[in-house]
């Protein structure tokens, strides 16, 4: 059974604005400045467009057309602007220019060819659509931006989507260009429409489905860099540096490799809290956290440990080879001044390294304690010093044989 158009403008209206209550639901109490309020304002416009394309069924007039079109158009740009904001990809200022002109133009130049075109209908249907088709390109280049993260299941569905309703677009271009149509009211016109209106339908699903299930991918994201990483340095937290460190200590013990740990701690940070104040305490925390990565393989793992403490994991790496890149981590982070002010606050760790063939024997609390007592000893020594540990002073409990405490700071 064939529907019939007006059936389907209904159905598409309906289901438009069924989805942007849904995506105004879960905008509610967000910032005007939120990505799912642009996209529920994009399915209103969507959805208006087809209420006034469903009017001008019954009664045409060439202001609706023109109406129609443009809101249609307004859709596709508050969509890429939902886009934009959702990535981060704009200041709080709002788009840049280029931006702007991508957002406005097409609306303006479906009012200009419209009204130029109107008694051109396979022209007037051509243009309209390449211009739609630049929107949804605009859509498609925002979707794949180089500088985002690996596209998540979301961005696929929204991916598919677009390249439908793009392919729809097209292919009802090229049949106004050929002259298979000569109006939206005969056999032919009908029934090119009711393709786009079948894949309208499917789009509309799918692209408000697929922002959805965008925005909760990146509620699950945020929430286990909540549970796993360092808000301050951004560094790995303990649980996730400890999680890493079990699973490493395994898989060398499986295969009979060299691990080393380093353990390390920033020299008198309480200075630096009680002289410049805690905000300036974070910001040497940043500082050092930023020093210690660059100089890591993209295999090696680092997290903040405690407060002024990191711990370092070194796959395939023997203790010599972990003593020498914790000398140069300790002359970097010496000559690598934070910041603050006009101050420039310089401050040095102490480390102690641990590490060698791991064994059935070896355990990550042995590991840890041996590079704890190390750097415990590298304070004692005077600070701003690398210590190894003696691997064979591991006790049959797993720990270290710690010397008496001596304050970290």
């Amino acid at each position: 059974m064939r529907l019939d158009v007006p059936t389907l403008f209904a159905v598409v209206t309906l289901v438009a604005l069924l989805m942007a209550g849904w995506v105004s639901f879960m905008a509610w109490g967000k910032p005007a400045r939120d990505a799912l309020w642009a996209w529920g304002l994009a399915l209103v416009a969507y959805a208006a467009s087809h209420v006034i394309f469903a009017v001008l069924n019954v009664v045409p007039s060439s202001g609706l057309v023109v109406a129609g079109n443009m809101a249609y158009g307004i859709a596709l740009s508050l969509m890429l602007l939902a886009m934009r904001r959702f990535d981060g990809l704009d200041s709080n200022a709002g788009p840049p220019v280029w931006v702007q002109l991508q957002l406005l133009l097409p609306v303006l130049a479906i009012a200009l060819l419209y009204t130029l075109l109107m008694e051109q209908y396979a022209a007037r249907v051509v243009m309209g659509s390449l211009v739609f088709c630049l929107q949804i390109g605009f859509i498609l280049r925002a979707l794949l931006d180089p500088r985002l993260p690996r596209p998540g299941r979301g961005r696929y569905i929204l991916l598919t989507a677009f390249f439908a309703l793009l392919s729809s677009l097209l292919l009802r271009a090229l049949a106004a260009a050929m002259g298979w149509m000569s109006s939206n009211n005969d056999e032919a016109g009908r029934l090119w429409l009711t393709m786009v209106f079948v894949v309208a339908l499917c789009a509309v699903i799918s692209i408000s489905l697929g922002f959805v299930y965008m925005t909760m991918e990146r509620a699950e994201q945020r929430n286990f860099e909540l549970a796993m990483k360092d808000m301050l340095t951004g560094l790995s937290n303990r649980r996730a540096i400890s999680d890493q460190l079990h699973m490493a200590v395994s898989r060398a013990q499986r295969q009979g490799q060299y691990l080393s740990v380093l353990m390390l701690d920033i020299d008198h940070f309480k200075r630096v809290n009680d002289g410049y104040g805690h905000q300036a305490g974070d910001a040497v925390l940043r500082g050092v956290a930023r020093t210690l990565q660059s100089r890591l393989r993209a295999q090696d793992q680092i997290g903040r440990f405690g407060g002024e403490e990191f711990l370092l994991m070194l796959p395939d790496t023997h203790l010599e080879g972990a003593t020498t890149l914790a000398e140069a981590l300790r002359q970097a982070v010496e000559a690598s001044p934070t910041q603050w002010g006009a101050h420039s606050i310089s401050v040095t760790i102490s480390i102690g390294v641990a590490g060698g063939v791991i064994s059935g024997a070896h355990t990550v609390d042995g590991l840890v304690a041996a590079a704890d007592a190390a750097m415990y000893r590298a304070k004692q020594g005077g600070r701003n010093r690398v210590e190894r540990a003696d691997m064979s002073s591991l006790l049959p409990g797993g720990q270290a044989a710690l010397p008496p405490a001596v304050p970290r700071d």
